[in-house]
């Protein structure tokens, strides 16, 4: 590895450590590039797993503040983990041009009316379809660099079935034919998730697709492991040739 695009710190209220801390574990490990891809703030603040609305501001200073301090050392973006909702995309676009945020991480963790459904505790087959009609929609507004985890319904839905492959399916044609990256996630094989899914993986390979390996780390330590490294090496015996870093033209730079 020598890159990371999926990171997130102690402002998302589940993660541990700043920014700064992560971006100095980047050069111990001598990568080349981080993105800082907290999971982005909504002014509702109905999900306390991610950043207050009213701390976007402070955040976004100490970031600025440690990208120029070590921007002779590794280069750094700024991004979010972002779910595809209607309502916050005027939002994602301020974030894009008046910010800088150019690695917008899609993570569709939850989805439908009232984004009811969640992808770690009731993903049933109409859940699925609705997730996937809001991954490909999503995929298809060009605010995207790549999708985190497409798999992660797995967590609660009971199994990989005939359902959960034509959902993948769907979405791996769409990330082909809009040429979009999918993650391999490095959290959900650390934490022994149901993600990522090696059947999924080796269904993906009839298409012809970008993959990238992050860790989705929520602690500085875990950006790149021993586990890590055995994850690389699985991908790699499936015969998936995995990019190591993030496409230029995947870094939305205006919208």
């Amino acid at each position: 590895m020598i890159a990371n695009y999926h990171t997130h710190t102690r402002w998302c209220n589940h993660a541990k450590g700043e920014a700064e801390d992560y971006i100095k574990e980047a050069i111990r490990l001598g990568l080349k590039e981080i993105a800082m891809t907290d999971h982005v703030p909504h002014i509702d603040n109905t999900d306390p797993a991610r950043m207050k609305w009213e701390d976007f501001n402070a955040y976004n200073q100490l970031l600025d503040e440690a990208i120029a301090k070590y921007k002779d050392q590794i280069t750094i973006y700024k991004g979010f983990e972002c779910e595809y909702y209607p309502e916050a995309l005027d939002f994602y676009k301020k974030l894009i041009n008046e910010y800088g945020y150019t690695v917008m991480v899609l993570g569709q963790h939850r989805c439908g009316p009232d984004r009811y459904y969640n992808a770690f505790t009731n993903m049933n087959k109409e859940a699925l379809e609705i997730y996937t009609k809001t991954v490909c929609d999503a995929l298809h507004s060009g605010m995207f660099s790549f999708v985190a985890h497409p798999d992660v319904f797995l967590f609660s839905y009971p199994k990989f079935d005939q359902h959960a492959e034509k959902a993948l399916r769907t979405i791996y044609k769409t990330c082909e034919e809009l040429n979009i990256p999918i993650e391999i996630n490095g959290f959900g094989y650390h934490a022994d998730r149901p993600y990522p899914n090696f059947e999924a993986l080796k269904i993906s390979k009839e298409y012809k697709l970008t993959y990238l390996i992050n860790s989705d780390a929520h602690r500085p330590e875990l950006i790149y492991t021993d586990k890590m490294r055995e994850l690389e090496e699985t991908v790699a015996f499936l015969g998936i040739k995995v990019t190591q870093t993030l496409p230029e033209e995947r870094h939305i730079k205006a919208i």
